[in-house]
């Protein structure tokens, strides 16, 4: 016997003049939620995603107004991923949260775009040492809860220039090697800006410097 699978979207995926928006079926279940959950190291997570949220916020080249507060959202079964690029497209800033931070199942596949707007950055900025820190990503939004109460940032447009640089993004990462790993109290200099350096735990990567034409 012939077994029948339904997979149902929110919406047809579609090309406009100035955006792609690809739609998620979620698999066997009806569009869940990508992640619903605590992460196990609050305030960690909550340096490293207003840093992705300063990338995308910043032009390195010719700076002028803030340019965006987007960061994108994907989840893929093991790991809660943010992703920015800076407003000139020359910066890239990356937060993965592995399974050991995540208190919760990362249940489908599924990315979606979302301001950090200054509600937002208020309140993970106030996520202290031991406070908890709840996610919840969905196709359409992302709903970040704190002690202090819940903030809903809804779906936005993919600046169309991200999208050549996540696929050459993926191709350079390749090649990346770990760099410095810190499992102590006090990180050393180096690591004071990681935005693991209050948990005393950090990693880093880089690769040989070169130049673009």
């Amino acid at each position: 016997m012939n077994a029948v699978q339904t997979y149902r979207y929110l919406a047809p995926s579609a090309l406009r003049q100035r955006s792609l928006a690809l739609q998620t079926s979620g698999g066997p279940t009806p569009n869940p939620r990508f992640f619903t959950g605590f992460l196990t190291t609050g305030q960690a997570a909550a340096v490293g995603l207003l840093a992705v949220a300063e990338v995308a916020r910043t032009r390195y080249h010719r700076p002028v107004s803030p340019a965006s507060l987007d960061p994108v959202v994907t989840g893929s079964r093991d790991r809660l991923r943010f992703e920015s690029f800076s407003g000139c497209c020359g910066v890239y800033a990356r937060l993965d949260v592995l399974p050991a931070g995540l208190d919760g199942a990362v249940s489908e596949h599924g990315t979606t775009n979302v301001d950090v707007n200054t509600p937002l950055r208020d309140a993970l900025a106030r996520v202290g040492g031991l406070d908890p820190l709840h996610l919840s990503v969905g196709p359409d939004d992302l709903t970040v809860s704190t002690l202090d109460g819940a903030v809903v940032e809804k779906k936005v447009l993919l600046p169309v220039r991200w999208l050549r640089g996540f696929a050459e993004v993926q191709v350079l990462a390749a090649r990346f090697e770990p760099w410095r790993s810190c499992r102590r109290p006090r990180p050393p200099p180096s690591c004071a800006g990681c935005p693991g350096a209050a948990t005393g735990r950090c990693s880093g990567w880089c690769r040989p410097a070169g130049h673009c034409g």
